[in-house]
């Protein structure tokens, strides 16, 4: 099979990395928005995964609907010209797009996205879901879409695979030296972008400052910032340098505020007892493979296929209409952390189960189902 991968270059998403890697094994691989936006080459399969980072047109109308409103965001035009491409692809290659999410993070009340993503999937001839709440959402969402081949696609889940790539070497104590943690602490990780403008920061402080564990320990790879709303652009940030000062005169609170390079990942998750997933209405999370790949309790909201696994592999889960909950769970997870059963479970279930090697196979296997 000819497949191509049409996305514009993401070196730092490692799911697609190592995804494309295995597929490529029995699979010839070609990865180009290009020649998917310019209508070359002669595929068998289209793989589409983030449509806002089809094309770097597109992912620059997502970013300036951001910051400067959805008005200067996705138009129509654009829209009808993704149209295009998918509709002569689709009379020469079958078309498979993995749902990574709902809608773009940041976009998620612009209907110009939900256009967008409906457009995706209408032409899709199979959809690779990570659980299967996700395949019940979609039939909802997608009730009355006009499918272009006349119905609906081919569904499967296939697992997000694990992050057995990433270097694990560093003990749990070499850890906590390197981020000046001691080793008695009990430590809650948040991993990775903290989105939703205050609400995932306030349940984050929240969920830690209301759940009862001693010695605990909040440790964030990436906090967010809030500036104040001061007109001197000096005094925002030595507010924010405050600010940053207070955190560190109280150990309970270890914050990184910098990009964390692969190679350090290491370093936070094998500091940490528990990791929590602070989304609300969410679809999926990779941090849940992450966590269970590197042997951790996960904490996460009841929500779509992030409810489903956590569940699934008896990881404690709050209630998103109530968040509030959190605290319970993280209180939860700290007590299983402690019994030292889900943690090596979890590792076990993501080395055993979740291999790239073993979901590629899966993609495979779903895009010969596609071609008949």
């Amino acid at each position: 099979m000819r497949v191509l991968i049409a996305q514009i270059p993401m070196p730092e998403n490692r799911f697609l990395i190592d995804l494309n890697t295995e597929i490529a094994r029995s699979s010839e691989i070609h990865h180009s928005s290009d020649d998917f936006w310019q209508m070359r080459g002669d595929f068998d399969i289209v793989h589409l995964h983030f449509p806002e980072h089809l094309t770097y047109e597109i992912e620059r109308a997502y970013f300036q609907g951001l910051e400067r409103g959805p008005q200067h965001g996705l138009q129509d035009s654009l829209i009808a010209q993704v149209e295009e491409r998918l509709k002569y692809w689709s009379a020469r290659a079958r078309l498979v797009v993995t749902r990574h999410v709902l809608l773009p993070h940041d976009a998620v009340e612009d209907p110009q996205w939900e256009k967008m993503y409906e457009t995706f999937y209408r032409y899709a001839d199979g959809v690779a879901h990570f659980a299967h709440a996700s395949i019940d959402e979609f039939r909802e969402r997608y009730r009355n879409t006009a499918w272009h081949r006349g119905h609906e696609p081919l569904h499967v889940v296939i697992p997000h695979q694990n992050y057995a790539t990433l270097p694990n070497e560093i003990s749990r104590a070499e850890a906590r030296k390197k981020l000046g943690i001691s080793q008695h602490a009990q430590v809650l990780l948040v991993f990775g972008a903290i989105r939703s403008g205050d609400t995932e920061r306030n349940l984050i402080l929240q969920a830690f400052q209301n759940a009862k564990v001693p010695g605990k320990v909040l440790l964030v790879s990436r906090w967010r910032e809030k500036l104040a709303k001061v007109r001197w652009i000096r005094l925002k940030y030595w507010i924010r340098d405050l600010t940053r000062l207070y955190y560190r005169l109280h150990p309970q609170y270890c914050f990184n505020y910098a990009f964390v390079a692969e190679a350090d990942a290491q370093i936070y998750l094998n500091a940490c007892d528990v990791l929590l997933i602070p989304r609300l209405k969410v679809l999926n999370s990779g941090n849940i493979t992450l966590g269970l790949t590197f042997g951790k309790v996960v904490v996460g909201p009841d929500s779509w296929d992030v409810g489903e696994l956590l569940k699934e592999t008896g990881n404690p889960t709050f209630d998103p209409d109530r968040p509030e909950t959190a605290a319970t769970a993280v209180e939860q997870g700290f007590r299983l952390a402690r019994e030292g059963v889900i943690g090596p479970r979890n590792q076990q279930r993501a080395l055993a189960e979740w291999s790239a090697a073993q979901c590629g196979d899966l993609y495979v296997n779903l895009f010969r189902n596609v071609l008949g």
